[in-house]
């Protein structure tokens, strides 16, 4: 079935079978066909009920194959509604009927563990052997506001009459959706589509993101997620919708650690799901805001304005208030979150000065006082700072005027409304019908400050998709993972694949057990040096016992090397021990963690973090999707905290950034290894030497796909 034959059979169909509706108007299952007749749905619904003649007053039909004859043809959707049990022979049904799409209201399935999963696979093989595309399970339906059909469970419907709009919903919350509905409702905010996604058995959030790409009353996308399934789908649509000037904005939740500690190597725990996760989002040039309130209201900020344009103004802020307080509470989100201010331009000082008002001093807002809060001050200073080409966006602070006389402040924002600037009214009041005003003119308005910072600084960090660049991996790395024979390689064998993507290593020897057993002569090398237990089995050396550090002679080294095979062996006794690698001891500016990862979610990302025992204490790291080129490097070097003073911070000496950045780049070419995948590639610590002497790899792990 052609993808627009799926988006008119979810959004726009001409006949629904609601299976398994209720005739009892107070059950969940009753309310699809009450919502279907109350918001005035113009297709054909057919409610099926196997035990009654009649459901809520009209006709019902026993199966769907009577429902296909009354319909005259195949049901364009059908919502499905009985218990879970149940689902897999209705789908049968729905396949061999002819149904375009079925929304699986039902739950028991991929939730409840391997059972469930294996039912819902077995679901998803049977609709697509029919050609029928499944959405759900735990589906609360679809909405089409612009069609009236109000195919949902959710309770949000109940309300007298639903606002069109230009943006649509995808979420994984059923309840999340009726949550925005109502509120949207509650600020006249208008909605085209909303759909709760459920599992995505089948059809997965990205499919349909691509799908509202070419539908016209679509202006923006708003997802509301708690996980990535199928991210590459999502990746794709992403870029499509930003070449057709149509911004997704993401809210997710679950930014817990619980995933992060279950990570092998410290890059693991560093590139947990949410690190990862915001990486893919600039990767596709996703805005990903941090509360409800701002996926509701921060569509009206972005729409028709396209992304902010570096630098001559820098990305800043412009704040106009009437109330200092008021504009502090966002000012300081602002802040916190790196964003700049505008000077006042010198018309807008010139025109305060007539009436008396001094701005400037340092301040980064623009106080017109009690003075200036009338439409002959206001409206021409707000005029003036959207012309200024000094900032990219304007926030207008709104007092106790926005809730008792929105002429004072209000109406000459909303006069200003064709502004081709992006233009932000936080009221400190609840004033409900200004918000109202606002949302009507087009205006993004917020109720609270930290909604309103955290839907400019989205705006701000909006960025086009990242284009990757054309990488070629080393044929002595690939060689090097096909003769690899295992899982997980040893600590020299991973220093090998790092030497061979171009990253210098500490110069290094190992010592086979037979040869610290026997009186074989000690390793080439410049003492002092570090002594580690070799061992693919074993992850963390020095809780074995298996790290001995500056030792200064070769007698020394005999020692520790038998103690260290002796003390892994002990913590570990199904190891296998291949020896003990002797590395030059090294010292430098600062050490980092240069890792590798195939997220679960987000696919291939890179991690630079400040490196060390204490990696994950600090939780210092930038994370992006790999492969990346020498600028996004650079990039995430300056971004981690703990690499400040090799930049050069307070006159510390500078590191060689340079080699550091090649580094980073050389292991991200790991995303583009040709079988085996690289599962996990670290380097902990990288030191980083002096401006020019480049940087030497201590410690390193690499772990493959064993499937």
């Amino acid at each position: 079935m052609a993808d627009a034959e799926v988006a008119q059979a979810l959004f726009a169909p001409l006949t629904i079978a609601l299976i398994g509706a209720s005739g009892d108007a107070a059950k969940n299952t009753a309310r699809p066909l009450q919502y279907l007749r109350k918001h005035g749905f113009k297709g054909g619904v057919f409610p099926i009920n196997p035990s009654r003649d009649e459901v809520l007053g009209e006709k019902a039909w026993p199966d769907l194959a009577a429902a296909t004859d009354a319909a005259g043809g195949a049901i364009d959707h059908a919502y499905i509604m009985v218990p879970g049990p149940a689902v897999p022979g209705i789908i049968s049904d729905c396949a061999a009927a002819g149904v375009r799409v079925a929304s699986i209201y039902s739950d028991g399935f991929a939730e409840t563990g391997d059972d469930g999963v294996r039912i819902q696979a077995d679901m998803v093989a049977t609709a697509r052997a029919g050609g029928l595309r499944l959405i759900g399970p735990n589906s609360m339906g679809v909405v089409n506001v612009h069609a009236g059909m109000g195919m949902t469970t959710n309770a949000a419907l109940e309300a007298p009459g639903l606002i069109p709009g230009p943006f649509s919903v995808i979420s994984q919350s059923g309840t999340a959706l009726g949550a925005l509905l109502s509120r949207g409702q509650a600020r006249r905010f208008g909605f085209s589509k909303l759909l709760s996604i459920g599992n995505e058995a089948d059809l997965s959030v990205g499919e349909v993101v691509d799908f509202l790409v070419d539908d016209p009353d679509t202006g923006a996308i708003l997802l509301f997620l708690e996980t990535l399934r199928r991210a590459e789908d999502l990746g794709r649509a992403a870029r499509r919708t930003g070449a057709a000037g149509k911004p997704v904005i993401a809210y997710k939740i679950g930014r817990s650690e619980a995933g992060q500690r279950m990570a092998v190597s410290h890059s693991g725990a560093l590139a947990g799901p949410d690190a990862a996760a915001t990486a893919f989002f600039r990767h596709h040039g996703i805005v990903r805001v941090d509360t409800l309130e701002a996926l509701l209201e921060t569509p009206l900020l972005m729409t028709g304005h396209g992304r902010a344009t570096e630098p001559a103004s820098g990305r800043r802020v412009a704040v106009m208030t009437t109330t200092g307080g008021g504009a502090a509470m966002v000012v300081d989100r602002l802040g916190l979150a790196g964003v700049d201010f505008a000077a006042p331009p010198d018309g807008v000082r010139a025109r305060l000065a007539a009436i008396n008002i001094r701005v400037g001093g340092g301040a980064p807002v623009i106080d017109v006082t009690m003075a200036g809060a009338r439409p002959d001050v206001y409206g021409p200073v707000l005029a003036d700072l959207l012309a200024d080409p000094g900032n990219d966006v304007v926030i207008c602070v709104v007092g106790s005027s926005a809730q008792f006389r929105p002429d004072v402040a209000v109406q000459p924002i909303i006069d200003q409304a064709d502004t081709k600037k992006p233009l932000a009214v936080f009221c400190v009041p609840e004033a409900g019908d200004s918000l109202g005003a606002l949302t009507k003119a087009g205006i993004a308005g917020f109720r609270t400050p930290e909604s309103c910072a955290d839907a400019v600084s989205a705006y701000l960090n909006w960025s086009a998709p990242i284009v990757a660049p054309v990488a070629v991996l080393p044929s002595s790395v690939q060689s090097l993972l096909q003769a690899s024979g295992g899982v997980r390689l040893d600590e020299a064998a991973s220093l090998d694949v790092f030497e061979a993507l171009g990253i210098a290593c500490t110069p290094r020897h190992v010592l086979a057990p037979e040869e610290i057993e026997g009186a074989a002569p000690p390793p080439d090398l410049n003492y002092p040096v570090a002594a580690k237990v070799l061992s693919a089995d074993i992850a963390h050396k020095t809780e074995a016992g298996g790290v001995v550090l500056n030792i200064p002679d070769a007698a020394a080294l005999k020692q520790a090397a038998a103690a260290i095979l002796k003390n892994a062996g002990k913590a570990n006794p199904d190891a296998d021990l291949k020896g003990v690698l002797v590395q030059e001891m090294q010292t430098g500016l600062a050490e980092a963690l240069l890792g590798y990862r195939l997220d679960a979610v987000a696919g291939p990302v890179v991690v630079l973090g400040a490196g060390g025992v204490l990696t994950e204490i600090y939780n210092d790291a930038a994370v992006r999707v790999a492969p990346i080129d020498i600028e996004t490097a650079r990039e995430m070097i300056a971004e981690v905290r703990g690499l400040a003073p090799i930049r050069g911070y307070r006159g510390h000496q500078e590191g060689d950034l340079e080699a550091l950045a090649s580094a980073v780049v050389a292991v991200s070419m790991l995303a583009i290894a040709d079988g085996p995948a690289v599962v996990e590639a670290e380097i902990n610590p990288l030191i980083v030497k002096a401006k020019g002497e480049g940087v030497s790899a201590v410690d390193g792990l690499v772990l493959l796909d064993g499937s």
